[in-house]
Formats: structure tokens, sequence, C-alpha cells
């Protein structure tokens, strides 16, 4: 229903009344309508990727209005601390921190990045974070690189680096999604980046599943970009030379993506 107000009734507000005329069905046993005792329990991000499906499904009916698909679900932070020390090996914190990637490329506009869609979900500040609990934010910015090409580029998605305090450790309840199917573009934009799980000395993690972050690990994360919209070789030079400028993409990647712009 949201994807369809959002698609064909904006302006109308969001009530009963305005529900009525929407059927959902989907048939029993599938991860759509999962009857008891399927587990449920991260019900939210199915809810966050749907969506995207809806919108690809008029894509071809409103071209003009629908956006490329975006990270879609939320990259919550899930932790458990606890000390590892004698002194400390009762000190246990429980922490969870929104994080989100890029939306998919608008049919008029590039993506936003590091923007929660459909959700609008914001994340604390890493200065609060940080005084809560025993962990450190080394490292939280924009992922160059990650938007997918087009004639408007997607939003790109973010790069965190965690660590815990000098003596404790922490598990992580991973529940990550565009690591296996990255964001697909549309009208022939290229797809976003995926998402990636690891730790600070490359070791891949899996993107579901509680994990172990030893003591003087540091988890990394880079969080899916949204898909392009429309051909690359229609973007501007303008915007490919601006976007060198920022940081938001490499040398590298525009004279793949946009070599246009060098010829």
């Amino acid at each position: 229903c949201y994807a369809l107000k959002c698609a064909i009734a904006p302006e109308i507000p969001n009530n009963w009344a305005s529900l009525r005329p929407f059927e959902i069905s989907a048939p029993e046993g599938c991860i759509l309508n999962a009857p008891f005792p399927a587990p449920v329990a991260v019900r939210h991000v199915l809810g966050h990727l749907l969506p995207d499906v809806v919108l690809g499904a008029l894509q071809a009916y409103l071209p003009e209005l629908i956006p490329a698909e975006g990270a879609s679900a939320l990259w919550n932070l899930q932790m458990r601390f606890q000390g590892v020390r004698d002194d400390n090996r009762h000190s246990r914190h429980e922490m969870l921190i929104f994080n989100t990637g890029g939306t998919g490329a608008r049919p008029a506009s590039d993506g936003l990045s590091t923007t929660a869609f459909p959700s609008g979900v914001h994340t604390m500040s890493a200065e609060v974070t940080e005084s809560i609990g025993p962990i450190v934010v080394w490292r939280k910015e924009l992922r160059p690189d990650s938007g997918g090409a087009g004639r408007w580029r997607g939003g790109l998605g973010q790069r965190i680096e965690i660590g815990a305090h000098e003596g404790y450790q922490f598990t992580l309840n991973a529940m990550f999604d565009r690591v296996d199917h990255p964001a697909r573009g549309h009208a022939g934009g290229g797809a976003g980046a995926a998402g990636r799980v690891a730790l600070d000395d490359g070791s891949e993690l899996r993107a579901k599943g509680s994990q172990l972050i030893p003591e003087g690990r540091r988890l990394v994360l880079d969080l899916p970009g949204g898909g392009g919209f429309g051909q690359a070789a229609q973007r501007p030079a303008e915007l490919v030379r601006r976007d060198l400028q920022y940081g938001y993409i490499s040398e590298a990647q525009a004279r793949r993506d946009y070599p246009h712009v060098f010829e």
C-alpha cells in the first residue's frame, strides 16, 4: 500500500478510507505469508524491501515517477559488549544503532546518499553512541563508487568501522541485505555497489546471524549504494566532474562508467 500510494496518490492522507481500494494477497507458505511456526522475527527487513518490489512493478507504467532500487532495508547494528578481563567480566552492554545505504536515482535527479527509504529512520550521533557504552566509532563516511552509474547516479552508501574498548569483545547480530543482490538500476542505469561485512584484517563475515568480534579487532561495514537511472553515456560532464571533485567517485570508476567525459 505504501508504494502504491507514493506512486499514484501521494496527496491523499494515509487513513482507513484511502487504504480500502487496495487488496493485498500472498500465497500461504511464501515469505510474505508465513504461517506459524515459521520464523518472522526480522520481518521488518522484508517490509523495507517490499516498496522497491512494488515500485519496480509499476516502472513500465510510470517511468517518469518511479526511482531505481535503493538499499531499502536498514543495516541495524545490534551489538552485545562484554568484558573479557577478571575485573570487568560481568560488565555487559546492549546497543542498537540504525544505519542505511543510498536510495535509488530518480527520473530527474541523483539518489540520496545514506538516506533511509521507506522508513525515514535517522541514526544517533557517533559521540552520543560512544558516551553510553564501551564502543569506539573509528570511521563513518560516505562510500565512494557505491552509487550506480547512469544519467542520474544512485545515492552513496557509507563505510562504518566500529571497535570495542580495550578489555571488551562484542557479538554482532547481523541482519543485512543487498550483499548478494545489489540495488538494480532502471532505464539502463547500473546497479549500486553491494554491501560487505568484514573485520579490519579483511576477514569476511556473514550477512546474517550472530558473530563474535574478538578483542582488538574492528567491524567494517560497507553499506550498499542505490541503482542508477538512465544511460550513463547521457550523464552531463559537469556532474561527473563535480562527483570527482567531491570524492563521490574515483577517477578510475569515472573513466570506466563515463568514458565520454574523457574523450
